[in-house]
This record gives C-alpha cells, sequence and structure tokens, in this order.
C-alpha cells in the first residue's frame, strides 16, 4: 500500500465522488485527488475557487501499490496489457496515437464512451468507471513537471480504493503564493 495525502475545507469519514471538482476542477480525470506531498495537500485544504475559510483538514490515504498494469501515468505510453485489456471490453481497436500519453488514452476513452466531441465531467466520470472497471485504479502524474521522478499525484476512480488512515485538523497560513502549514497546529480528528 502506499501513503497519499488529501488536504480540505470539510470534514468526512469516506470519500465522496459526488463532490469531485469542486476543489480543483478535473484536469487530471475524475477519482479522488491524493498527493505523495503533505505540502501539497496542505495548500489543497484551501479550495482555490473559494475566500479563505475556516477550517482545514489534512488527510492521511492508504491506497494499493502501484503496478506495471494498474495505473495510467499522464505523460508517458500507455503499458501494452492496459490497452489490450481496453480494446478487449470495447470490441475495437484504440488509435495507436491514443495510446502515447496516458491523459491521451484516458480522454479518448471517455470521449468514445459517451460520443462527445469534447472532454468534459461526463466523458470523465465514464473513463474513470471504464478505466476501473478493466483494474485501471488510477491516473498519476509528477508533483512538480521539472522532477517526474519525484513525489507524485494521483486520481483514483474508485473512492473504495482510497481509504482513509488519519484526519487532522489544521491550521494554515500564505506563505507567498502557498497555504503553509502552521507548525505544531495539527490536531488528530476522531470521525
Amino acid at each position: 500500500m502506499i501513503t497519499c495525502y488529501h488536504g480540505s475545507p470539510e470534514l468526512f469519514n469516506k470519500f465522496d465522488l459526488s463532490k469531485a471538482g469542486d476543489g480543483t476542477g478535473i484536469k487530471f480525470g475524475f477519482g479522488v485527488y491524493l498527493t505523495e506531498s503533505e505540502a501539497s495537500a496542505v495548500h489543497y485544504s484551501q479550495p482555490r475557487n473559494l475566500p479563505p475559510v475556516k477550517d482545514h483538514y489534512l488527510y492521511t490515504v492508504e491506497i494499493p501499490e502501484l503496478t506495471d498494469d494498474n495505473h495510467l501515468v499522464s505523460a508517458q505510453p500507455v503499458p501494452e496489457a492496459i490497452v489490450k485489456r481496453a480494446e478487449a471490453q470495447l470490441g475495437q481497436a484504440i488509435p495507436q496515437e491514443k495510446t502515447q500519453l496516458g491523459k491521451e488514452f484516458r480522454k479518448w476513452i471517455g470521449m468514445t464512451l459517451t460520443n462527445s466531441k469534447k472532454v468534459g465531467l461526463e466523458s470523465e466520470k465514464a473513463a474513470a468507471a471504464f478505466l476501473d472497471s478493466i483494474g485501471v485504479f488510477c491516473n498519476v502524474w509528477p508533483q512538480a513537471q521539472s522532477k517526474p521522478d519525484g513525489l507524485k499525484n494521483c486520481a483514483v476512480f474508485d473512492a473504495n480504493k482510497a481509504h482513509i488512515l488519519k484526519v487532522e485538523h489544521i491550521d494554515v497560513k500564505l506563505k507567498g503564493s502557498k497555504y503553509v502549514l502552521v507548525e505544531g497546529s495539527k490536531k488528530e480528528v476522531k470521525i
């Protein structure tokens, strides 16, 4: 299992995908957005589309280990095993140019399933459900584009695969353009 983090102004005991996209959108797919960077989760506990909120929570979350054939990487080719499973389930060949980047593959899947000409919430939901049904549980991208082998972010397609281990109420402050943790402010919340 991998330990990740999630920041939110809301207190909850399990993830609810009916709220997916409210805080930061769905640029990297429909799902539970997690990061290996605690500092990044702290920053995102303040939704970018809202004025400063009163409460901030840091969630420590466990997800399955990443294997060669159970996740997409946004800016890397899709593993052949995933392409074959997707083609078998769809009953059609996937254009090779759509398998060169995980993000293009995910978008193509969603648009194909919804007969859509552009990516949107419904096509991303369809892609997430489809990919999860063929054993692909998340989409991964680097936390910093300049460090592709560093810490990772992910969108977990099925909320049941993101298990909350701990919730902490935190205080944050704005430092430059980032919200950062006020040292000593973590207080575990029983949920």
